[in-house]
């Protein structure tokens, strides 16, 4: 499935009904600060031992590389991209809601193992589409933000051949 109509079914699947937390509500600003917590430690404890505090178990999750259903899915991409990072902080900058859709907009500063110890974080923007269910856990969450500029452009010819290509653009 292509990645547009893999968040139309989840969109579908997940759509805003009348249980759905109400906005602004305790409720809902408990979830939105939840979310925000467990996003801010991507560490293997805080992924095991909260993400089925957080995420619903029929949970649909896509980002630049991945595109998941399911909690037991989720969990274990979490934990498989932990073991790559050495430092890792979210700045959240704001939130704001739509008729039960959540953005969260973000800088995360990240570096992996595999990136030299004089290199600075690799700073990315981004934004997570977030929907909770009536038990506040969430039930979607996509997260749109350059994965080239986290990933692939510190790969040596092919990170080159991107930052030039940008550059032209």
């Amino acid at each position: 499935m292509d990645g547009v109509a893999f968040t139309e079914q989840a969109l579908t699947a997940t759509a805003p009904a009348s249980h759905a937390l109400a906005p602004g509500s305790d409720a809902a600003k408990k979830a939105v600060e939840q979310f925000k917590t467990f996003n801010s430690d991507f560490s293997a404890q805080n992924i095991t031992n909260r993400t089925r505090e957080v995420y619903a178990a029929d949970v649909y999750f896509r980002d630049p590389f991945k595109e998941i259903h399911g909690e037991p899915e989720f969990e274990a991409y979490l934990l498989r991209g932990s073991t790559s990072v050495t430092e890792f902080s979210m700045g959240w900058k704001d939130v704001s809601e739509s008729d039960g859709n959540y953005y969260f907009r973000w800088i995360m500063s990240v570096k992996l193992k595999r990136d030299s110890a004089k290199d600075p974080p690799t700073r990315v923007t981004g934004i997570s589409h977030v929907r909770f269910g009536p038990d506040g856990r969430v039930i979607f969450h996509q997260d749109y933000f350059d994965g080239a500029a986290l990933i692939y452009e510190k790969v040596p010819v092919m990170g080159w051949a991107i930052r030039a290509i940008k550059r032209h653009i």
